[in-house]
């Protein structure tokens, strides 16, 4: 009875390590690989605006958003506005090859964005929603290149 028992718990247990082989041999890829609209929206890897066009365009299609986002910003600390600032002007000088990328590095690494330890949403209104991204980058080449003032929101309180 005993050999039995064993004879039994041994197919059973070779019927689990043969179907985990085929599940882990017939898997893709892996979730947090980037695709074509994850992490960043292709608009953004694709856009020849720059950030000021791009913020303006959405201040103006999306004002809810853009309210949320400089509101959020305007309750961080300055170094960390600044960072933002620094780190979106960055990406927006990279290239579509460079940009995709950088979409590749921080889906499959949560530590690669450093600007994210210190604000979480930092970008948001950039990356975080495709409809505002394509409102946006449908109309953002009609803006000026540049213009700073996009970024000076008076903040009620």
């Amino acid at each position: 009875m005993a050999g039995r028992l064993v004879s039994r718990v041994a197919r059973v247990g070779l019927g689990f390590l043969g179907a985990a082989a085929m599940c882990l041999s017939a898997a893709g890829p892996a979730l947090a690989d980037s695709t074509e609209d994850y992490p960043i929206p292709r608009r953004i890897i694709h856009t020849t605006c720059d950030v000021e066009q791009y913020l303006a365009a959405v201040r103006d299609t999306n004002p809810v958003y853009y309210e949320r986002y400089m509101l959020d910003r305007s309750n961080r600390p300055a170094d960390v506005q600044q960072a933002a600032f620094d780190r979106i002007h960055w990406f927006f000088t990279l290239d579509p090859v460079g940009r995709r990328q950088y979409s590749e590095n921080t889906a499959t690494n949560i530590y690669y964005e450093q600007v994210a330890t210190r604000w979480g949403n930092w970008a948001k209104i950039f990356f975080n929603n495709k409809g505002v991204v394509a409102h946006a980058t449908d109309v953002c080449m009609n803006y000026p290149r540049g213009d700073m003032s996009v970024w000076n929101w008076p903040v009620a309180r």
